[in-house]
């Protein structure tokens, strides 16, 4: 499908504003999409982009046709399992068309790499919004494998949402708010499972993002996804996840447990922090976990060797390049 396919010439339309919101594995990024589907009071259409499935909520869900889920509230949600342009070309050939369009960046991609798409025909910049996770931000932008993404994620972005406060006190909000304001020009604005008034997350003035630099990363990472036919034991399960290796930084799911098999188990890891809580009623074939880790290749055991061996380097991440391994991912 050519620029011009979709429901005419994209110079005689109003063109549809863009936000993407990015951020690192498990800051909050799909809860922040549900949130501004939940709220909106214009006709939005999101472009989910991450590592294995997101689930929307299931009561918002009004019909589904291939890629695309259409919202009792006049919204669409669209997957990337036909490709990017694909996923776009949709969205604007949609009838009538969203008023707004929002991305959410897989959580390994530079948020503001993939604004550049908003510069495209009938498309307009709004703005980038970067969600972190109050409680490991700092612990992760540490880290010598992803503290570049961190970084860039922080540094490229005209919003951050310090998601997860309840699991912080006010002293560590205060010094993370300050330690922010020293990467980043951009508001900072603390919320609760992506809690925050559209009116703080729509409109912004966006930076141009035309000449960002898109040289990737060298930090790889690996999905896998794991199923169950039928109800599974809790305490093998949550015996599994504590085995984990610290490779694993992320994992989410919906499983089945022989202790309650009519209701879903939503499962969220998030480093070692675990969190298991009761869902709607079972209506699956399978259970799943989507376990996302890192990839220590040739090069990446080097790094590692090298600043073992320099211990001033461990507590802060390089200004280097990472590459970012998604199999159709964006950024």
């Amino acid at each position: 499908m050519t620029d011009h396919a979709w429901a005419g010439d994209p110079m005689i339309h109003t063109p549809i504003r863009v936000t993407v919101i990015g951020g690192y594995l498990g800051a909050g990024k799909t809860t922040l999409v549900n949130h501004v589907l939940r709220s909106a009071d214009e006709r939005i259409a999101v472009i989910v982009n991450d590592f294995g499935d997101v689930n929307i909520d299931a009561e918002l869900i009004e019909s589904t046709d291939g890629g695309t889920i259409s919202l009792t509230n006049g919204c669409i949600c669209c997957s990337v399992v036909d490709g990017f342009t694909v996923a776009l070309d949709t969205i604007r050939a949609s009838s009538p068309r969203p008023e707004r369009l929002v991305i959410e960046a897989s959580g390994v991609a530079i948020p503001a790499h993939v604004a550049a798409y908003a510069y495209g025909p009938g498309l307009d910049l709004d703005g980038v919004i970067t969600v972190v996770d109050a409680e490991t931000i700092r612990r992760n932008a540490r880290s010598e494998y992803v503290g570049d993404v961190i970084a860039h994620q922080n540094t490229a972005t005209d919003l951050i949402v310090l998601n997860k406060v309840d699991l912080v006190d006010d002293d560590a909000i205060a010094s993370l708010t300050a330690w922010l304001a020293e990467v980043t020009d951009a508001p900072v604005i603390p919320a609760r499972d992506g809690r925050v008034d559209l009116s703080v997350l729509l409109g912004l003035d966006a930076t141009d993002r035309t000449a960002v630099s898109t040289t990737p990363t060298d930090t790889s990472f690996t999905s896998r996804t794991e199923r169950w036919h039928e109800p599974i034991d809790r305490t093998s399960f949550e015996q599994q996840i504590a085995a984990f290796p610290d490779a694993v930084v992320r994992a989410k799911g919906v499983v089945r447990f022989t202790d309650d098999p009519s209701t879903e188990a939503m499962v969220q890891v998030v480093g070692r922090r675990v969190s298991i809580t009761a869902g709607g009623p079972w209506m699956r074939e399978d259970s799943q976990l989507v376990i996302i880790s890192l990839v220590e290749d040739e090069h990446t055991a080097d790094v590692k060797a090298d600043k073992a061996d320099r211990p001033e380097d461990q507590v802060a991440g390089s200004t280097g390049s990472a590459s970012v391994g998604s199999t159709g991912s964006i950024g």
